[in-house]
């Protein structure tokens, strides 16, 4: 698998709402494709928003289809829990999960089922 080299944890704000809740763990690989895990419907959102923006600008924060979206690296964090020779996004999936899996209920399924 080619390598991973940025992991994002991406969060919304829904129209008329005033808190962005994290919907989706997004993995950047070295050849510049991505894995998107998240929920129903959010992973056709999240794809669209990244095929129409370019990373820094859903990092930096903007409003795609209404909602405030906003991307955040979350690299640093992931090398604390699981070293970076030992990242498989089995592994990665399954530790960000376990910090809270309360937040991070948009991971559930891919847990569940072994990503």
């Amino acid at each position: 698998m080619t390598p991973i080299v940025r992991i994002y944890e991406a969060c919304v704000e829904p129209p008329g709402d005033v808190m962005f809740l994290p919907s989706a763990l997004m993995l950047v690989l070295e050849n510049g494709h991505s894995h998107i895990y998240s929920e129903g419907s959010m992973h056709n959102f999240w794809r669209s928003a990244c095929a129409r923006h370019a990373w820094s600008e859903l990092e930096n924060g903007i409003v795609v289809d209404g909602h405030h979206v906003r991307l955040m690296d979350i690299t640093a964090e992931l090398e604390q829990l699981v070293p970076r020779h030992a990242w498989t996004v089995r592994r990665i999936v399954r530790a960000w999960y376990e910090q809270n899996p309360r937040q991070r209920f948009y991971l559930r399924r891919h847990v569940q089922r072994g990503s």
